[in-house]
This record gives C-alpha cells, sequence and structure tokens, in this order.
C-alpha cells in the first residue's frame, strides 16, 4: 500500500538563468517513514562484540559492563542477544537466545575481565556465526563492535569479514573508546558492511550514552532494503553525490553513471530521515519549465509483507531570465552543501596529517563558519606546523561528519 515512507525533494535554487552554458544544480532527496510506520517493531538479533583486552582494564570495562547491562534489559523476550568477548583468542559468553533471562545474563557481563591482546578478526568471526545461529523472521541482524585499541596483523581479514557480512544482510556499527583505536579500520567495517562509520567514545562514563544510542536505532527501523535512483534525461549529468543525513559519507563514485544515480540507503528508521545532496551538470536550455531528473525510492516494509514497494518524484526547473527569480537560493540546499564541503575539507587535513604529521590544505573563510571552536583551533595548530592529540583528532572527524544534525545557522 502507499504511504509508508515519503520522497521529497529540494534544488538549490528553482529558478536557473537562460546562459550559453553549463550549469551547477545541487538536489537534496529526503527519505522518511511516516506516520503509519509508528508502531512497526521488527525483532533485535543484536551480538555485542566487546574487546576486553588488558588495555580496557579500570574504567573502561567498568563502564562498558553497565552499558552492555543496560541493552540487555531494553530488549524484548522477542529478541535475541549474543555477546562475545574478545581479546588475542574471543569467547562466546553468551550464546544467541531470548532476551528472557537477563538476571542470568547480566551476571555472565559482570564476570568479564581484562586480559590478553587484541585481535579483532576473531571476535568478530565468533560474533557473525551467533548472529546466524537462528533465522529469525524479519529481524534487524546487527553487531556492536567495541574496541580499544589496534587489532594485529588481522587487518585485512576484519574488512573482509565486514564484506560477508554484508552479504549474510548482518550491519556492523563499531565503536571507538578512548585514543587508540584505528579509525580507518572501523570506519571501513562499519561502511562495508552496510553499517555506518566509528562513533567515537571519547569517555568511558560516555558508553551508557552511546550504547543507547545503538538500540535506540535498531529499535527505531521501520523499513528496510531503501535505496533510491535518479534518472537522468540528455544534457544532464551527475558530478557528485553525498549522504549528509544522518551523517555525511561521500557515495561511492562507481553509483554514478552518465543517465542514473543509484543510492543505497539500507534501512529508514522512524522520525530520522536519510538524505542525499546531488550536484547535477545542466546544458544549456532556453525559457521554460522543464524535467531535469526523475527520482525513485524503492523499499520493503517486511513486517506488513511489502516487497519492492516504489514511489516516484519528478525533479522540474525553470530556465529564466528574470534576474529576480533566478537570484533566490534555497538556504536549506545551501547549507547542506556548505557543511559537507567543509567535512570534505577536514577529512583532507587529518589525512593528510595522519600521514605526514602535517598538513598545506588550508580552510577558507566560507568554510570556516560551521566549524566550531575546537576543531579551528585544532586545524590552526596543525597549518602551523604543530602536532595535536589522537583524541583530538578523532574528535574532530566524528564532530565533522554530524555538522548537517545542526541546521539553525542557515545562510540567509
Amino acid at each position: 500500500m502507499p504511504g509508508e515512507v515519503t520522497l521529497a525533494h529540494q534544488l538549490g535554487k528553482d529558478y536557473m538563468p537562460v546562459t550559453g552554458g553549463s550549469q551547477l544544480a545541487y538536489l537534496l532527496l529526503e527519505a522518511k517513514p511516516t506516520a503509519l510506520m509508528a508502531q512497526v517493531r521488527m525483532p533485535l538479533n543484536f551480538a555485542l562484540v566487546i574487546d576486553h583486552s588488558g588495555s580496557m582494564k579500570g574504567a573502561k570495562l567498568r563502564n562498558v559492563r553497565e552499558a552492555v547491562k543496560m541493552v540487555i534489559d531494553r530488549l524484548e523476550p522477542s529478541d535475541y542477544i549474543s555477546v562475545v568477548i574478545f581479546d588475542d583468542t574471543a569467547q562466546v559468553i553468551i550464546p544467541s537466545m531470548p532476551a528472557n533471562d537477563k538476571p542470568g545474563m547480566k551476571a555472565a557481563i559482570d564476570r568479564i575481565q581484562d586480559a590478553g591482546g587484541t585481535t579483532m578478526s576473531l571476535g568478530m568471526i565468533q560474533g557473525l556465526g551467533e548472529l546466524r545461529r537462528w533465522n529469525i523472521p524479519n529481524a534487524v541482524n546487527r553487531m556492536i563492535l567495541l574496541t580499544d585499541g589496534v587489532t594485529y596483523g588481522d587487518t585485512d581479514r576484519c574488512r573482509q569479514l565486514a564484506r560477508d557480512a554484508a552479504a549474510s544482510g548482518i550491519s556492523i556499527y563499531p565503536l571507538g573508546i578512548g585514543s587508540d583505536w584505528d579509525e580507518g579500520l572501523l570506519d571501513d567495517v562499519g561502511q562495508l558492511s552496510g553499517g555506518l562509520p566509528a562513533e567515537f567514545i571519547k569517555s568511558p562514563a560516555d558508553a551508557m550514552a552511546i550504547f543507547e544510542q545503538q538500540v535506540q536505532s535498531a529499535v527505531a527501523v521501520a523499513v528496510r532494503n531503501a535505496t533510491v535512483t535518479l534518472r537522468l534525461p540528455t544534457g544532464v549529468t551527475p558530478r557528485k553525490a553525498v549522504k549528509v543525513l544522518p551523517l555525511i559519507r561521500d557515495v561511492d563514485a562507481s553509483s554514478l553513471s552518465d543517465r542514473q544515480v543509484v543510492i543505497n540507503l539500507g534501512d529508514l528508521e522512524k522520525d530520522t530521515p536519510q538524505s542525499v545532496l546531488i550536484e547535477l551538470m545542466i546544458d544549456p536550455r532556453p525559457a521554460g519549465l522543464f524535467r531535469i531528473a526523475q527520482a525513485e525510492l524503492s523499499y520493503d516494509v517486511p513486517v506488513v509483507g511489502l516487497t519492492g514497494e516504489k514511489i516516484r518524484e519528478d525533479i522540474k526547473v525553470t530556465f529564466s531570465s528574470d534576474p529576480n527569480q533566478t537570484s533566490q537560493v534555497n538556504a536549506l540546499v545551501m547549507n547542506f552543501a556548505e557543511k559537507s564541503n567543509a567535512q570534505r575539507l577536514v577529512t583532507r587535513i587529518l589525512d593528510e596529517y595522519k600521514r605526514t604529521g602535517k598538513a598545506t590544505t588550508k580552510i577558507a573563510p566560507n568554510v570556516t563558519r560551521v566549524l566550531d571552536a575546537e576543531t579551528l583551533s585544532a586545524i590552526e595548530q596543525i597549518n602551523q606546523g604543530q602536532q595535536i592529540s589522537q583524541e583530538q583528532v578523532k574528535s574532530i572527524g566524528n564532530k565533522t561528519r554530524k555538522l548537517t544534525q545542526r541546521l539553525d545557522d542557515l545562510l540567509p
């Protein structure tokens, strides 16, 4: 039935000038479950894969144990959970089972102690095995993977396991606690599996809130396998696509071709839109109204038996010779463009700094206005040849990919 999801669009400019050359157009697409999906609650199939190596000793492990027990408390009897711990070995301390013996499960969590080194792939292998143990209809299959350090000698294996997870319909959501974990690896593991880049737990005391967000995110899933396809007429070419909500992430160039753009959105959560900003080059047009694209959203709602539902939206722009019309811009769309550009520049600076210990990329004035004081100060230090801490590197990277979650500073 129609009405489970909305697909909306906005253009950077509804009126484009009649010129002799090609022009750049910004298109913002937003997909969001409607109020009809408010009561949808899919069963959860969770595996919590927790680093308990020696470096987790003290406040880190103590807070993580409490956070895991909170997750257990939040689950329904129809949900399944497993818990795996790893150091340089791996152990299943709660095999996958319905969440109906919470006292027994929490007692097992309390017995976790710190020990050993860090071989993350062993924990991932065990976690994937537990997630695959049962065939749970319509389940949201997720691995929460937490570590505080660098895994040894198995980074390629971790990435391959993430690809294997994606092939099995399992998303991995990595969490890095402290300042010594490998953000490049954890970001890859999350994104290769169809999950998200790593979330930074800056202080052990923040673990509870971050785990709470993970549970809320999974419970909110209402729509599965969402994919946006943008079909383009002759004379319109895609230049770039960026996911801008809930996080800023460049869409791989392989998703763009001359005549269409195909972007996998995955799960859609209630009350949380997913938005994509697409840059289009449009060949000259005479005055008049033209369709520059057709957007299609396909999706599934497994709990009510819907598969491959589709909604479409025509994207039209008016070419005009009236400067009063063509000077008008959509502040929301341009704010997304500005913040995605800022994130891209900050990421370039951090990547260069991590490789070489310095950075030559400078931040333009129109970018600095959307960055917070800590980020600007750290970038200034880097540009002056000074060093910043690993914690600052992770904090800045984590914050800048969330810039679009605050759009209260719109351009006038």
